[in-house]
């Protein structure tokens, strides 16, 4: 399923920057869909320009299975709604994108009248407000970015930051993220990661 094809079927627009990454093939792994992905694995595994194809806090969905993942989340927040008698403010769309290891789901937060969507998780066993994980694609890249570094450091290798898909996911930030990254030592980019703090997304009314 092509990027054109997801927006038609959910009526909606991924924000600008998921749109150039897209188009320069990056992201031809989410795009063909987990059959195509098992027949051809090694390939699309050590494709240097593959997008977020890292050690990172999100596993980008397949775009096939992003409609799942909405019935999902659905499923979720009717659960919510049920038994904390709140129900998800109108002016607010979630279209989920990705998933971190605990099944949590990252969401591009839609708001009505607004222009690019935050990105918000929606984490599944609990009933706290989401946290805003980036102002905007571009905040979330970076935040990313930052936690394939903390997961290095954590399991001290580093291998996956000196390879090609590293080097080219850096270049998808904005010059103002990759120049943090690039100036930092790993322990010091590590701490930044562990110290961020999110605000709270107030979805629920």
């Amino acid at each position: 399923m092509t990027l054109a094809e997801l927006e038609k079927n959910l009526d909606v627009k991924f924000p600008k920057k998921f749109h150039e990454i897209y188009e320069t093939g990056a992201m031809e792994w989410v795009e063909v869909g987990h059959e195509k992905f098992n027949e051809n694995r090694e390939h699309y595994l050590n494709n240097p320009k593959a997008f977020l194809m890292l050690s990172c806090d999100a596993e980008p969905a397949f775009f096939d299975e992003i409609p799942d993942y909405i019935d999902g989340l659905n499923e979720l927040i009717e659960w919510h709604e049920e038994d904390m008698d709140e129900k998800l403010d109108e002016k607010y769309r979630l279209i989920p994108f990705a998933m971190n290891g605990g099944g949590d789901f990252y969401c591009f937060l839609y708001e009505k009248g607004a222009g690019e969507p935050k990105v918000i998780m929606f984490v599944h066993d609990t009933c706290d407000l989401p946290d805003v994980i980036g102002k905007d694609f571009d905040e979330f890249l970076y935040v990313m970015m930052l936690s394939v570094v903390s997961y290095a450091v954590d399991d001290d290798d580093f291998s996956e930051l000196e390879g090609e898909q590293w080097k080219n996911n850096l270049d998808y930030l904005l010059p103002e993220y990759k120049s943090i990254i690039t100036s930092k030592n790993y322990n010091e980019l590590a701490d930044i990661y562990w110290s961020l703090i999110f605000e709270e997304a107030e979805i629920w009314k």
